[in-house]
């Protein structure tokens, strides 16, 4: 596992898996030292899959670099992941959040690129801080990845290949957004979009106060 085992803010995962691991038999070790791009371009590429299941993920990046080399992935049907999953609806349409669905981890699409493996929640609640105020946390059932692995294991050598080649396309390709070229051209449209838009400030500015709008959420909390 290419993370930090003891953080104030997590487990302690030396006590985990000195608490389930065979003393006889340890398979289980950290890696904790930052490794550079071509480091990490080389564990991709002689990885089998790539699995991340965090139950809450803005993006999800290290899912997008294991596409980049041509490995499929394993995650967690939450956040950022879901979009890089591409589940389709049932017009064949890549997926995006909407005030109806906001989120897929209900499973309202079920079929996804063939370059994921998702896995879906079991257990759905909404937690917060004081930046956040709430944010859906997902956490996916232990044997439902176990299967899930075992699944991408009995794929043969070749079919994997050739899945996680299909995920590289896809993640290159113009309507996944994700490359650098078209990231590069939306930002400069964005920046266009600004210019032509631009609008001086007057001198001064007069504002009429008013009951403030309340904050309610936009879209379905239940659907």
């Amino acid at each position: 596992m290419h993370t930090q085992a003891v953080d104030k803010n997590g487990t302690d995962l030396y006590a985990v898996r000195e608490a389930i691991c065979d003393p006889e038999y340890v398979n289980v070790f950290f890696s904790q030292n930052k490794l550079s791009p071509e480091q990490m371009n080389l564990l991709y590429n002689i990885a089998d899959v790539s699995m991340l299941i965090s139950s809450n993920e803005g993006w999800g990046l290290s899912l997008t670099e294991s596409m980049m080399a041509g490995t499929p992935i394993i995650g967690n049907v939450t956040g950022g992941m879901q979009d890089q999953m591409r589940f389709v609806d049932s017009k064949k349409k890549w997926y995006t959040p909407s005030p109806d669905v906001p989120s897929n981890h209900m499973k309202t699409y079920e079929e996804s690129g063939e370059w994921a493996f998702p896995v879906f929640p079991t257990n759905i609640s909404m937690v917060g801080s004081v930046p956040t105020p709430y944010i859906y946390d997902d956490r996916c059932d232990f044997r439902d990845v176990a299967n899930t692995i075992e699944e991408v294991y009995n794929l043969s050598p070749e079919e994997r290949q050739r899945r996680g080649l299909a995920g590289r396309e896809w993640v290159t390709s113009d309507e996944s957004g994700m490359s650098a070229r078209m990231m590069c051209e939306n930002v400069l449209s964005s920046i266009n979009e600004t210019f032509d838009k631009f609008q001086p400030r007057a001198a001064f500015e007069l504002f009429k106060v008013e009951t403030p709008e309340p904050k309610f959420v936009k879209h379905k909390i239940v659907y």
